[in-house]
């Protein structure tokens, strides 16, 4: 990465940030995207650049590019739920602490905070079409394939439950998305859900 898109990605986290440090100390209808800018640093224009809306600032996140990055990366012969889950754990390996509690902190406040929340829902239906269309990739077959939908819609369910379940318990470290995640998918993968 060079120089200018290092910038244009520190203003990127820095924006974030603050959206998401101003909003979980004043609520969600309290904070603007002045004060948002000004907390970051930045004018208000610069704000829009980067996001359009306040809720964007808080749902926009870098994780899962990097997770569908390294996803498609895996050689074809590994499984599709065995690609996803090495993209998962490659994709947090390389967060810093700072950036896994700023990813935790999302999460928590997209489930708490109603307005996040239901543009949180209709993400994730559009998550279920990227991630077939990765899916469709890797293996060749169409995204509308039953069986490509149907496994794109069971993980983005169980990414939807582990944030879900995070944010509400309001505990777990940073450290234990990543982990829960995993271990679900994993779960799901070999059968192994007692019910």
């Amino acid at each position: 990465m060079g120089l200018r898109e290092r910038k244009k990605a520190a203003t990127r986290a820095a924006i974030r940030r603050q959206a998401l440090a101003l909003i979980r100390e004043q609520g969600y209808e309290a904070t603007t995207t002045e004060q948002i800018a000004e907390a970051a640093g930045v004018s208000a224009s610069t704000f829009f650049r980067y996001f359009p809306t306040k809720e964007e600032a808080v749902l926009t996140e870098d994780v899962f590019a990097r997770v569908h990055r390294y996803f498609l990366d895996e050689p074809a012969e590994t499984p599709l739920t065995d690609a996803l889950r090495s993209g998962v754990r490659r994709a947090y390996a390389e967060m810093s602490g700072e950036d896994r509690d700023e990813d935790l902190d999302r999460r928590r406040l997209m489930f708490t905070v109603p307005e996040l929340r239901s543009a949180l829902i209709a993400r994730h239906a559009t998550g279920i079409g990227e991630l077939a269309e990765a899916a469709a990739e890797r293996t060749g077959r169409p995204a509308s394939d039953l069986d490509v939908r149907a496994w794109a819609g069971a993980c983005i369910g169980v990414l939807l439950s582990v944030s879900l379940a995070v944010a509400e318990e309001g505990g777990g470290e940073p450290a234990d998305f990543p982990d829960l995640l995993d271990s679900a998918i994993a779960r799901v993968q070999g059968g192994a859900l007692d019910l």
